[in-house]
């Protein structure tokens, strides 16, 4: 045995500052990671008086006896690779070697262990045939050794399920004694070897949002509205829980962490106009520069340091891009600009000084009946904030809120006459805000705890289906939160299933803002009939005061068997196709290793789509080929115009692409797909093509590519799943 390598890194050292002493000497001390390669350390210097020099030297860190891995960057359930182990020699007498594997989610066809002689100087190849199993990540340690000389490797990497999960959720709150009973049906079809059902159990609204700021922070996505999302909700929670007398260390060492990475990310996207787009490489749009300065000014007073100047240049595009209101002709328009003005009163409150537009939000509200509920909501709270002493034109507003709030069993919501694409608003988000502006402007609102109850039961697996609608969820919570002053939890309750006891516990002071889940594997459930759910808040015990919420959320995931994942058409037609590189006309479905293979991605926009993401993933033998860096490249052209085009073509060209600025504006190649972003594309056909270069033998199974619009999840398309093979080749 020896040292197994796990810590793999691309810069193993950097440091932005080094002082020399005084002949101009200076020493570091670093701390190499587990990759044998050749290091390139590099030296950069400058004086005082701006003399500058640079020197390189190169490290090579190897061993007489290495193993190199030859693995995919990640599997997918069912996958049958025939990973390998490299061994190298690098002594001058051949040598008699073990080779062993040690696999974790990995299902290994033959013996762990091959006896190799590796020539001096020389390598040989060992193949190890494995089957990914139903599990989240796999560990696979490749071992070599001969004699006293030994090297081993353990690397880690995800597994991908072939289906997106379904997740069927129900939720509910226990304010007394008592018992609730769900009943938890599996679906017609499911796969039984995944999925589970968790129940959770929270004393508090702000345990129940740990998830969900959870999961903000890993959404996969970086643009600058998820930037924004990932910190917002989580610095105006830690306001809350702050003034509620919670200290918690953990948030605010987090949310440090959190703030500093977003605020230089969203320093260096800011435009020259003060404005931020969707990406960097799209032009400035007030709506998600309002959202960015809302941003910077809950991190300002969660009491982090804003820079200033980038805050007052976003004020200043926000003012000079506001909308005519005599020039409002529709829903969108109308809420873009009270949200604005909500912004541009915020800013004028944190720093005392007027710059909000009253004026403006006064003739607005005379047109009010242009808004949607979200609309007014916001612009009540501007009002609020610009005219504070006077409560009629925020009294009318909140009227029109409660006369059109939907009450059911399931409880209160705010339902808008049609979606507000361009300004990603749902629903979830409508009441979401609603509950935001009621919790500052009428606290003890009656409609407001069944408004809580309603957006609680619209979670799936603790947080909503978007990032906004979760981002503003969060907003109205924590101010509901606020405002009730709600955390005097001192209760018990216990959990069954099928009349069998899962889980029992107490709810304090001291674990209010604590979950508490269970989890049953699908293949424990009952298929023939309804799984009893009881929760059962129980009598308050002696010295307990009974006080508090119980707040219950059960989810069941599950996923299709896989020759049930078909193609489907929900606004979006997506289509997929593996051609020969060298010739368009051939389909394959298998490839030999360093084999180039074109894949062309067909998108078919029945109606116009906005925040539009299409994600194909790869099979988990290839990688895309990045073609970025060439000046000619096949990756996402826009349509060109032609010198030899007559008028009649032109004209046509221009009224079918316009001037192309709602092209895909952002591509990711990832390990295990290829990511598309458009703020917004017109209806019609668009095709993508790029490249992907085999590298592991194995028959694959490719997950279906997905076309979607991401604050509205349900318009979305998707192709059939597929299978690659990857021949071993010459």
């Amino acid at each position: 045995g020896g040292l197994v390598r796990s810590l793999f890194a691309d810069t193993a050292f950097w440091d932005p500052v080094v002082r020399t002493d005084k002949d101009g000497k200076a020493q570091v001390q670093v701390e190499l990671p587990d990759n044998l390669t050749t290091w390139r350390m590099q030296a950069r210097g400058v004086t005082a008086d701006t003399l500058v020099g640079q020197v390189n030297v190169d490290i090579l860190s190897t061993l007489d006896l290495l193993l190199r891995p030859v693995l995919p960057r990640f599997f997918v359930v069912g996958d049958k690779a025939q990973i390998a182990t490299i061994v190298h020699n690098n002594t001058q007498s051949p040598l008699d070697v073990q080779a062993s594997i040690t696999v974790e989610g990995l299902s290994l066809d033959g013996s762990s262990s091959q006896q190799v002689i590796v020539p001096a100087g020389d390598k040989v190849k060992v193949v190890w045939p494995v089957t990914a199993l139903p599990v989240s990540q796999v560990k696979v340690r490749m071992e070599a050794k001969a004699g006293d000389l030994y090297d081993g490797r353990e690397d880690t990497l995800p597994v991908y399920r072939f289906s997106t999960p379904e997740v069927m959720a129900t939720a509910g709150r226990l304010s007394e004694a008592g018992q609730r009973q769900e009943l938890i049906q599996l679906p017609r079809l499911f796969d039984p070897t995944q999925g589970e059902l968790t129940i959770q159990i929270d004393g508090s609204l702000t345990a129940a949002t740990q998830d969900a700021l959870t999961y903000l922070e890993h959404y996969p996505y970086e643009c600058v509205e998820q930037t924004v999302s990932r910190f917002l909700p989580n610095a105006v929670t830690y306001q809350a829980l702050k003034q509620m007398g919670l200290a918690r260390p953990e948030l605010e060492q987090r949310l440090t962490e959190l703030i500093r990475t977003a605020l230089q990310r969203l320093y260096a996207e800011q435009h020259y106009d003060g404005g931020w787009g969707w990406w960097l490489a799209e032009k400035s749009d007030p709506y998600l520069t309002a959202y960015v300065l809302q941003g910077l000014l809950e991190a300002h007073r969660a009491g982090f340091a804003v820079d200033q100047d980038a805050m007052e240049r976003g004020l200043a595009f926000l003012n000079d891009n506001l909308p005519s209101v005599s020039g409002l002709k529709t829903h969108w328009e109308a809420n873009r600009l009270a949200y604005m003005l909500y912004v541009g009163a915020d800013y004028g409150a944190t720093f005392k000084r007027p710059a909000g537009q009253l004026s403006v939000a006064i003739r607005l509200f005379d047109r009010r009946n242009i808004l949607d509920n979200y609309g007014k909501a916001t612009l009540a709270v501007a009002l609020g904030l610009l005219e504070p002493g006077e409560r009629a034109r925020v009294s009318t507003l909140l009227d029109d809120l409660i006369g059109d709030a939907v009450m059911s069993a399931t409880g209160t919501r705010w339902q808008e006459d049609e979606p507000d694409y361009r300004n990603m608003n749902t629903d979830i988000r409508s009441t979401a805000i609603v509950v935001w502006a009621m919790s500052r402007l009428a606290p003890r609102n009656e409609l407001l705890p069944n408004a809580v109850r309603w957006l609680m039961a619209m979670r799936k697996e603790g947080h909503w289906s978007t990032t906004q609608g979760t981002a503003w969820s969060l907003l109205g919570l924590a101010e509901y939160m606020r405002a009730s002053g709600e955390l005097e939890g001192d209760f018990s309750y216990a959990v069954s299933l099928n009349g069998e006891l899962l889980g029992s516990g107490d709810v304090t002071k001291a674990s209010i803002d604590e979950s508490r889940k269970l989890q049953v594997e699908i293949s424990r459930l009952l298929v023939e009939e309804g799984n009893r759910l009881l929760i059962d808040r129980l009598a308050p015990k002696e010295g307990q005061t009974g006080r508090g919420q119980l707040y219950y959320s059960a989810y069941l995931r599950y996923y299709l068997p896989v020759d049930q994942v078909k193609a489907l058409d929900r606004g979006v037609i997506m289509a997929r196709q593996y051609t020969a590189a060298d010739d368009i006309n051939q389909v394959v479905d298998r490839a030999s290793v360093g084999d180039v293979v074109r894949v062309k991605l067909t998108i078919v926009a029945p109606d116009d789509l906005y925040y539009v993401v299409v994600e194909d993933p790869l099979p988990a033998g290839c990688e895309a080929v990045d073609l970025s860096l060439k000046t000619t490249s096949v990756v996402g052209e826009a349509p060109q115009l032609r010198k030899d085009m007559t008028a009649e073509e032109r004209d046509l060209w221009y009224r079918w692409y316009g001037w192309g600025w709602w092209w895909f504006s952002h591509t990711e190649m990832r390990d295990e797909k290829v990511v598309l972003f458009a703020t917004y594309l017109p209806r019609g056909t668009y095709e993508y093509t790029y490249l992907m270069r085999a590298g592991v033998p194995g028959e694959y199974l490719v997950m279906p590519s997905v076309a979607s619009e991401m604050y509205f999840p349900e318009i979305f398309g998707r192709t059939d799943g597929a299978r690659f093979t990857v021949t071993p080749g010459e």
